[in-house]
Formats: structure tokens, sequence, C-alpha cells
């Protein structure tokens, strides 16, 4: 049988999208708190087909890397230009009432503050990202070596305050979210460090999303959910100490939690559909801002049920979209 994933990268293949880029409309409003926006590897899934089978409004898309020196590119290889068909994708889900976060970095590759070396190159592109796809929200995941270049950190804070900066007196607000790896006892100093560079340059931080995933540790691998809810208390009493002027409910809304599901990276960690039961609930009663996971794309089962990691596949038996399923609940009137 033709797996629902195939047939949907069918439709994209065959599709046709035109190009033309337009400007979005209004769509800083149609975004909820809280909200699903899961991972998606940009070009790889045709984002308003797979809106109209699972419901799923949002989309983080990846990554965003250093090409060539200073420069932009889809995934360190693909220039912004040589997925044609993606403006014109996110204004047709921006008409049906969705949208996308585009994101920096990630494991692979160089996030363009590395090879940015002064403020304005990095800003520069930046920007030219946000004007591609008219975008409201900015993610930036650093994790590897990025989160250990101090001079690298800096740059990134000083460049997201002029983004900012120059969406507001556009008349608009650029979202930001950082992406951080966490332990069940929350972000590590380098984390902490590059929480604190952006609050020491006036960054305004939506979300601090945290990468409940891959722990490397034999801290309960076979308690995913709990982890990620051992994670998120050990970041807002960290959250606690960064903003002290804000109340719980706004620091509870700033964070963002995001596990990998199925089979990690990290043998022997599992990340199960009842974890998600439990980490769902558990953002619905405090609040949580945003749930994410590592990707649509391994929202389904592997061949056979194989058990193996794969970006296609979750090594778990299940429904197609079956995490998803759960995870869009988050946004339930309760």
């Amino acid at each position: 049988m033709v797996s629902r994933w195939l047939m949907l990268s069918l439709f994209f293949i065959m599709s046709g999208y035109s190009t033309q880029t337009t400007q979005a409309q209004n769509s800083d409003s149609v975004w909820t708190s809280p909200y699903y926006a899961p991972y998606v590897l940009a070009g790889q899934m045709p984002l308003v087909v797979t809106f109209e089978h699972t419901g799923v409004r949002f989309y983080t898309l990846a990554f965003i890397l250093a090409g060539r020196d200073c420069e932009a590119t889809w995934n360190g290889a693909g220039l912004l230009k040589n997925i044609p068909s993606l403006p014109n994708e996110i204004l047709k889900l921006r008409a049906k009432g969705g949208d996308v976060i585009v994101s920096l970095g990630g494991a692979a590759g160089d996030e363009l503050a590395l090879r940015c070396t002064d403020v304005e190159s990095l800003t520069a592109q930046y920007q030219a990202v946000v004007d591609a796809y008219q975008l409201t929200h900015l993610d930036f995941d650093i994790e590897g070596d990025e989160i250990q270049d101090v001079a690298s950190i800096q740059r990134r804070s000083q460049a997201i305050v002029v983004l900012q900066q120059r969406s507001l007196e556009a008349g608009r607000k650029l979202w930001v979210s950082l992406t951080l790896p966490v332990m069940p006892s929350g972000l590590t100093l380098e984390g902490l460090s590059v929480l604190q560079s952006a609050i020491d340059h006036d960054v305004v931080i939506d979300v601090v999303n945290l990468m409940t995933m891959d722990y490397g540790t034999e801290d309960s691998a076979d308690a995913m959910g709990e982890n990620a809810i051992r994670a998120a208390n050990s970041v807002f009493e960290q959250l606690k100490v960064l903003y002290p002027q804000k109340e719980d409910a706004d620091l509870w809304a700033m964070i963002g939690l995001t596990p990998m599901i199925g089979l990690n990276d990290v043998v022997p960690e599992v990340f199960t559909l009842a974890d998600a039961e439990q980490v769902t609930a558990f953002a619905q009663t405090n609040g949580i801002r945003r749930l994410s996971m590592w990707a649509m794309s391994r929202d389904q089962s592997c061949v056979s049920d194989a058990e193996v990691v794969s970006i296609k596949c979750s090594g778990v038996k299940q429904e197609p979209f079956a995490f998803s399923s759960i995870f869009s609940h988050v946004a339930d009137e309760h």
C-alpha cells in the first residue's frame, strides 16, 4: 500500500505551484497561543496538502545555514531561490489560516553567525530570509560547536535586535525563539549563555524551545515524557531567575517543547505515543506556548514496522500522523 506520506510527496512533485512571490497578508493574526508547529525540512513536504490531511496549521521550516562564506542557504546547499515553490506555498497556507516559522541553525552545518564576521553582513542575511518569505517568526537552533562560540553568539544577538527594531518600525512584531539543548535538570551552562546574551542585548524572546531528546545519560531513557516534563519544570525555575519581573504564567508561556518522536539518535531513548499524551497534557495544564517535534516526515511507521532511526519514519509502530494528532490538542480550549 502506498503510504500517505508518499502520496503527499507525489502530489507535491506533480502539483506545479506558481512561484509568484506575494506579500503576507495579516499573517501574524492567525497564530494561536498555545500552538503546535512541527519541524519540516524545507521543500520536503507539501504544506497545504499536509494541512488539509492533518489539520496542522503551523510548521517550523528547517534549516537556514551558511553556504559559501556569509550567504543564507537552505540546509547549506541550496540558495533561497532554489525552492521556487516555497513562497507561494507559504502564501497558500496563510490563506487557509496557517503560517510558518523559519529555523536557522541545527545540528549540521554552520549557522550564519559563524560565517558572517560582522553584525552588518549578518543582519543583511537574516533580513534577506525575512523578506523572502515575509516572516513574522524566526527560530534560532543553536547547538553543537556553535553554542560555545562566544563571538558568534554576541553577533547573533546584536543582529536580532536590529531585525526586531526594523519590524516594529514597519508596524509589526518579529517573534523570535531560541531552540537550545536541555537536560532534565535544565538548560546547560552553554545554553544559558546564549539566552543571557539575548537578554543583555535586549532581544525580545518569545519562546525558549527545549530539545527534549538525546540526553546521552542513563537518566530514565525509557521515560522520555517524564524527562521532558522535568526539563520544562527545571527551565521554568531558571527563567524565574533570568526574568524576575515576569509572572509565572508568562514564564510558562515562554517555554516550548520539542521531542524527537519514536527512536532517538541516542540508544535506548524512545519517545512513545504515551509520552506524547503525557507531554501534551502537561503543556495544556501549565500554558506551554509551543509544542513541536522532530520531525513531521517521521510521523509514520517505517516499512514493515522496522525499528530504525530515519528522517522518513519514527521507528515505532503507529498510524500516520499519530503524534501530530496528539500534539495538536495543545491548542484545544480547556
